[in-house]
This record gives structure tokens, sequence and C-alpha cells, in this order.
């Protein structure tokens, strides 16, 4: 992808009234071009991908989404009421609704890719699915996370304890991004990314500034995983694509990178990437959502 190809319109904020409060977002305007829908992961919002997003600005109408219970999104959040993803799934589908055009490329990273395909089922207004690093567990999970002892098994889980423990609130945004900027985890990401995530990901609270998305909403969007992705993906209306990282990090190994090729997707499998793809390399990312209208 060339530079002179990123240079779309910039991102402008939006909100669309939903049930119950608002899903806010970022936008890049291009009303001649398909749209496409971005979806991110667990604990981040919309405002990280923006160096991706940009470079997909002069070929696709963008929206990018703050799903429920993070970033600035206006709506109810219950972490004791959290069993599946489903009420993300639904919110997605009501934006689509809302939007009425037809077209659509859904595309989204780890449970944003999840979310966006389940999203999908029965409609005949999407013309490509694109998910990069989708959370993609075995089926029998979606089953076991259904069952009584579920919650105490989630609460073991490495991922839930570590959401839970996390850090809220630091007392200005200067500190919040030294924190972060410490941590190996944001070693690898690409220049401006952190600091396009803490947009969003903070908001003032009054004494300081705290996570957009709070810690037990996190940790229960994690152990929430009665989710029957692979039932989604056998019956998505158009064309999936799947990034995968060839990486230890990963949440596509190869049992689901088979899976995906009997289902008829195609899989791409990236080296020099983590789980964490669009931040440490949002051009490589770009290029592979670019191809998802081609794909299809």
């Amino acid at each position: 992808m060339k530079k002179n190809d990123m240079m779309g319109a910039a991102p402008v904020r939006m909100a669309t009234d939903m049930d119950g409060g608002a899903l806010a977002g970022w936008r890049w305007p291009n009303a001649q071009k398909p749209p496409l829908l971005f979806c991110h992961a667990t604990g981040f919002c919309a405002s990280v991908y923006k160096q991706m997003l940009q470079a997909l600005s002069a070929d696709f109408d963008i929206y990018a989404l703050d799903l429920r219970g993070h970033g600035r999104t206006e709506l109810a959040a219950d972490p004791d009421q959290l069993q599946s993803w489903n009420i993300y799934a639904r919110d997605i589908s009501q934006f689509l609704n809302a939007h009425k055009r037809t077209n659509w490329i859904l595309a989204g990273h780890s449970m944003g890719a999840v979310t966006a395909t389940m999203a999908a089922r029965g409609r005949n207004d999407i013309d490509a699915l694109k998910l990069i690093e989708p959370v993609a567990m075995p089926p029998l999970l979606a089953y076991a996370a259904k069952l009584p002892i579920w919650p105490y098994c989630a609460r073991r889980l490495p991922l839930v304890q570590q959401a839970a423990r996390r850090r809220s609130h630091w007392p200005d945004r200067a500190a919040a991004q030294s924190s972060y900027a410490r941590k190996k985890l944001f070693a690898g990401w690409s220049e401006g990314v952190l600091s396009d995530y803490l947009e969003d990901g903070l908001c003032e609270d009054g004494e300081g500034v705290s996570l957009a998305c709070a810690p037990r909403w996190e940790a229960a969007t994690f152990a929430a995983q009665a989710n029957h992705f692979w039932k989604a993906v056998a019956d998505a209306p158009a064309a999936v694509s799947v990034l995968a990282a060839d990486h230890p990090s990963t949440t596509t190994g190869s049992v689901a990178r088979n899976r995906f090729s009997r289902f008829g997707a195609s899989v791409a499998l990236v080296g020099d990437v983590s789980h964490l793809a669009p931040m440490e390399n949002p051009d490589l990312v770009a290029k592979f959502v670019l191809n998802a209208r081609y794909d299809a």
C-alpha cells in the first residue's frame, strides 16, 4: 500500500442512538466507496485502530465502533449479567439496521471479529467478513460455558484474573501514558498507537482519569464464552477471510485454521506479529482488510 493511497478523509466522531443509549465511535466518511464496519478487541476501543483505518480511508466508507462497555459508548454494561457475547452482536446488528446500507464489509479484531460474524447471521446486506485474529475457541467451550459450574471455572482463567486486577485510575493522562509505555505488552506497538488508544481508552472521572472499559466488564467479557462462533462461520452470508498470527499468542491456532478452511474460509498465516497485529503493524493489517472485498 503506497503512502499516497492512505490519504483519505480525516476521522470524525460519531454516535448512533440505540435502545438504552448511544453507540459511539469514529467515522472516515467516503460516501462513494463500499461501507466498512470495524469492531475492536476486548478492553480496547475504536481509537486504537486509527492508523490502520486511516490507511483504508481512501478505499472504504468507514465506521468504527466503541462496543458496549468500551470507549465513549453510553450503554448499560452490567458484568453480572454477561454470559455470552450475544449482546455485542445484537448491538452491531442494530447499528447496521439503523444505517440502512448494503454491501457491508464487516471487519473486526479478536472479540470484535467474533461478534461481527455473529451479527452477520441471517443478513442479506453483507459483502464480506474479514476477521483479524478471531477468538476461535473449540466448539465444546461454548457448551461448557453454559454449565452451572462455569462461573467458578472462569474465575481461574489467567485473562479473567489479569483483567479483574487491572489498574484503572491515574491522576492524569500523562501518568497513564507513562505507566503503559513501560509495559512489555506495548513495546512492539507502532509509534503513536498507544496515544491513539488512550484517547478514548481513558475517561475523565473528576479525580483524574480512569479506564473507559471497567476491569470488571473486561473480565466478564473474557469469561463470557457461551458463543456459538463456529455456527456463525458456517452460516456466514458472505465470504470469510481470516488473518492468523504465527505467534504463541494467537487465538487462531492450527486446529482453528483447519476448521476455517473446512468451512471454506481463506486463511492468511502472518509472521512477525502477535495477537495484537493491528497495533504492531497497522499497514500490514490494512492491506489484509483491503483485500476482503476482492477476496469476496
